[in-house]
């Protein structure tokens, strides 16, 4: 048998390769404190997990449309209406495998070979991985941490050309934790508004993890809500972040442009693929999104909120990091740069993110992702995942302190 050079040429997502490094030590016996999976820790709420449960005792085990029930449909377009100011309806909507999923699906429909896609970076790891495996050239864009891991008007500008079909926007970021003010994200908009082949594909999946509490005034917009950008926005969505439902794997995407045919043409390629997600999942996102989970779904933001404060002094308190106060998203991403050319107490040169991570996961059992998989320009950086409890972060930066602090 062969294998393609499109998949041979895909690097591994280093975010789940450090998730599986850190259990196999785990089931080794050590102590190990995981800053590494994107995942929160708290439990999917009661009232959504009991929706699946009495729609799968009532036998909803059954296909349904591929891109969902009517009613899971209309529940997230009403939410994106009503939340977002995105102007859609059911038929704009289409349920997916997880976030993930919904992102593979769109630039499959968007990009031809040898389309530009810009990417601004430091960025999620399998964006450019799924640029390319579309055909697309990823045109990167460094975000200097000076400017807050932030892009420019004139950054998105220089980087347009009469190739550009898409730009990808995430705020809030994951790896960098910071989110974007509305009046920063219309400024983008406007640049893109100006370029009519190019659409935005803005990745909202940590929408309601933006903390006023650490950045006043702070609050999420939605490239979509914008008149000119209406037809032109592909906004993508899931339970996963907000609700503590990663492992249900529930995306979504949204596009109202081409009269709703680009969502047609996308369901097409869906039913080529996975179809329906489970259909006992579609009244749990019903009840995600109605006003009995809000409470719930607060409480986890305010502790993430919380969370973020604490990171921020801690990680800011480390003579050789560099950082940015997580705003958004449960990440930190602090830059090692002066941590390059000295050694660990284990010996192991530090060069880069990498190699710091190599050595604190193998010296004081601290995984971190390394920053080189989220951009060229991330390369001196690492990610911290702050979703765990305060004992658990206080524990693990404390021993991220003392290992930085023995470096020589």
């Amino acid at each position: 048998m062969k294998v393609t050079d499109r998949v041979l040429r895909m690097k591994e997502s280093s975010t789940l390769a450090v998730a599986a490094r850190a259990a196999a030590l785990k089931r080794e016996g050590a102590d190990v404190v995981a800053f590494g999976t994107g995942e929160p820790d708290f439990d999917t709420p009661a009232n959504i997990k009991d929706a699946a449960a009495r729609a799968l005792q009532a036998g909803q085990t059954k296909y349904v449309l591929t891109p969902g029930t009517p009613e899971a449909r209309a529940a997230i377009a009403a939410k994106l209406r009503d939340e977002n100011g995105i102007q859609c309806r059911p038929e704009h909507v289409s349920i997916t495998a997880g976030a993930k999923h919904a992102l593979y699906l769109v630039l499959q429909t968007l990009v031809e070979p040898g389309d530009d896609v810009v990417l601004p970076t430091p960025a999620w790891v399998s964006y450019r991985p799924l640029i390319e495996l579309a055909g697309g050239r990823c045109i990167e864009v460094p975000c200097a941490m000076e400017r807050g891991f932030k892009l420019t008007p004139a950054e998105l500008e220089a980087a347009m050309t009469p190739r550009t079909v898409a730009v990808i926007f995430n705020s809030p970021s994951n790896p960098c934790g910071i989110a974007y003010s509305p009046d920063e994200v219309k400024a983008l908009c406007e640049v893109v508004a100006r370029h009519p082949k190019a659409a935005i594909v803005s990745d909202e999946i940590y929408e309601k993890l933006t903390y006023p509490e650490v950045c006043p005034g702070l609050r999420h917009f939605s490239p979509a809500s914008i008149p000119a950008m209406a037809e032109r926005t592909i906004t993508l969505n899931g339970m996963s972040k907000a609700f503590a439902m990663t492992g249900w794997r529930i995306g979504y995407v949204c596009a109202p442009g081409m009269g709703g045919r680009f969502i047609q043409e996308l369901v097409k390629l869906q039913a080529q693929m996975t179809n329906n997600i489970p259909s006992f999942f579609m009244p749990a996102i019903v009840e995600a999104l109605s006003a009995r989970s809000a409470p719930q779904v607060e409480a986890m933001r305010v502790e993430f909120a919380r969370r973020a404060a604490i990171v921020g002094g801690l990680v800011a308190a480390i003579p050789r990091f560099r950082s940015v106060q997580p705003t958004g998203a449960f990440y930190s991403f602090p830059s090692i740069a002066a941590c390059k050319g000295l050694t660990s107490p284990g010996g192991r040169a530090i060069t880069d993110g990498q190699s710091f991570a190599e050595a604190l996961l193998a010296e004081v059992h601290v995984a971190l992702v390394p920053g080189g998989d989220f951009g060229d320009c991330a390369a001196d950086h690492v990610r911290i995942t702050f979703a765990s409890d305060e004992a658990t972060l206080r524990k693990g930066m404390s021993r991220i302190a003392e290992f930085t602090a023995a470096l020589r």
